[in-house]
C-alpha cells in the first residue's frame, strides 16, 4: 500500500516591497526607481524588476533597497544561492532589519542549510520574540536537523502567543505523526480544527493518522469531508478508497481508485490497491491485470508481485505464482507489516495467507518454503 503522506506546511516567506527612500545626492532618481520597482513586482514582471535594481546598483552598489529588493526577487524566481549575497549587502547597511534576516533564514532553509537559517531565525526572534512565523520556521529547520523534542519546544513557544494557529498546530502534529504518536498528533489536528473545520489539508492528516491506528471508519469521515470541500484532491480521495479497503467496501475504493488513475492513469498505488479491492470481491483476473499495469510501470514493485501471486494461485495458475513468490523471496523487500500485526517474516506472512492454502500440496511450493529462513 502507499506510504504514509504527510501534506507539509511552511511559513510563507512573505515578499517585502520595502519603500523607505535613501538620503543622498541620488534621492530623485533613486525614488523612480524605487517605484518602477515596486510596480513591476505587483504585476509580477520580476525580471524586469531585477533589470531596474541593477541600474540602481549601477548607481549605488551599497543601495539597501535595491540589494533586499534584487535578492527577493530571485528567491521569489528560485535563484536561492545568487541571492544570498544580497541580502549580507543589505544588512552589511541595516544590521537589525528583521524582515532581511527572516527572508535570508528562509532561503537559507530552502537550501537545507538548517544551522545558518536556525542562527537567522533566532536573531529575528530577539529582535521580535512574538514573531510566529520565525519560531515556525526555526522549529520546521529543527525537525529537519532531527531535534524533535526542540522542535516541540519552539511550536510550544508560538502556540503560546497564537494558541489556534492551525499552520502550527499542524506542523507539531506532523512532528508527532514522524514518531508514531499518533494519538498525540490527532489532538493538534482536532485543535487545528476548531480554528478553521474546513481546511482540508487538516482533514487528511488527522485521517491519516487514524488510518495508521488502524480507526478506517473515523478515517474515512475525514477524508470524505475533505472530498466535500474539494472534490479535486485526489490524494485524499486515494486515502478514501484505502479506508473502503478496509472497512470491507470495496467496490468504493474501486471507484476511488478509478477517480485517482483518470488523472494520473500510470498511478502505480492506485493500480495496486485497485487490484487489492478486486482480490476482495474475487475477481481475479482483473485484479491481475491491475498488477500487471503496475508492474510494467514499476517492475520492481514487489507489493504488486506479492499480490499477483495471491490471485494466480486462486485461478490455478499455481507454477507462476510461486515463481513470482520466489523471486520476492530472493529481494526480501515486501512489506511484511500490517496495521496492528506488527512484523513478521516472508515464510510465516506466506503459510498464514490462506490465498496460498491451494499450493501447499505443491512439490515445487514444500520445497521453496522449507528453503525460506
Amino acid at each position: 500500500m502507499r506510504p504514509f503522506l504527510y501534506k507539509t506546511f511552511c511559513a510563507v516567506n512573505l515578499f517585502f516591497i520595502l519603500t523607505k527612500l535613501m538620503a543622498n545626492s541620488n534621492i530623485q532618481k533613486t525614488e523612480i526607481f524605487l517605484k518602477k520597482i515596486q510596480n513591476l513586482i505587483l504585476q509580477k514582471r520580476f525580471k524586469h524588476a531585477i533589470k531596474i535594481c541593477d541600474e540602481l546598483l549601477k548607481i549605488d552598489k551599497k543601495n539597501f533597497h535595491a540589494n533586499v529588493n534584487k535578492a527577493n526577487l530571485l528567491a521569489e524566481l528560485g535563484f536561492y544561492n545568487r541571492s544570498i549575497p544580497y541580502y549580507y549587502r543589505a544588512l552589511q547597511e541595516v544590521p537589525e532589519d528583521y524582515s532581511v534576516l527572516f527572508n535570508l533564514a528562509t532561503t537559507l532553509y530552502d537550501l537545507d542549510r538548517y544551522d545558518e537559517a536556525i542562527r537567522l531565525f533566532d536573531k529575528v526572534i530577539k529582535i521580535q520574540p512574538r514573531n510566529v512565523d520565525a519560531i515556525c520556521n526555526k522549529a520546521n529547520a529543527l525537525v529537519a536537523l532531527g531535534k524533535h523534542a526542540q522542535a516541540i519546544s519552539a511550536y510550544n513557544r508560538a502556540l503560546k502567543i497564537f494558541p489556534g494557529d492551525i499552520v502550527v498546530l499542524n506542523n507539531k502534529g506532523i512532528v508527532f505523526a514522524g514518531k508514531s504518536k499518533h494519538k498525540d498528533a490527532i489532538k493538534c489536528f482536532d485543535a487545528a480544527l476548531k480554528s478553521n473545520p474546513t481546511d482540508v489539508d487538516t482533514l487528511c492528516n488527522k485521517g491519516n493518522s487514524l488510518e495508521e491506528l488502524g480507526h478506517f471508519n473515523e478515517s474515512a469521515i475525514c477524508f470524505k469531508s475533505a472530498l466535500e470541500i474539494d472534490p479535486q484532491d485526489h490524494d485524499a480521495r486515494f486515502r478514501l478508497g484505502i479506508a473502503y479497503i478496509h472497512t470491507g467496501r470495496p467496490k468504493d475504493a474501486i471507484l476511488c481508485f478509478n477517480q485517482v488513475l483518470k488523472k494520473d492513469p500510470f498511478n502505480t498505488d492506485a493500480l495496486l490497491n485497485k487490484g487489492i479491492a478486486y482480490i476482495a470481491l474475487r475477481r481475479y483476473k482483473h485484479s491481475i491485470s491491475c498488477f500487471d499495469k503496475a508492474l510494467k510501470t514499476d517492475k520492481h514493485n514487489f507489493e504488486a508481485m506479492y499480490h499477483k501471486s495471491q490471485s494466480l494461485a486462486q485461478v490455478g495458475m499455481h507454477k507462476q505464482a510461486i515463481s513470482l513468490l520466489q523471486k520476492i523471496a530472493k529481494s526480501d523487500k515486501v512489506h511484511t507489516h500490517e496495521h496492528g500485526k506488527g512484523h513478521m517474516s516472508i515464510k510465516d506472512k506466506i503459510l498464514k495467507d490462506n490465498y496460498f492454502a491451494e499450493l501447499q500440496d505443491e512439490k515445487g511450493f514444500l520445497s521453496f518454503i522449507n528453503s525460506l529462513s
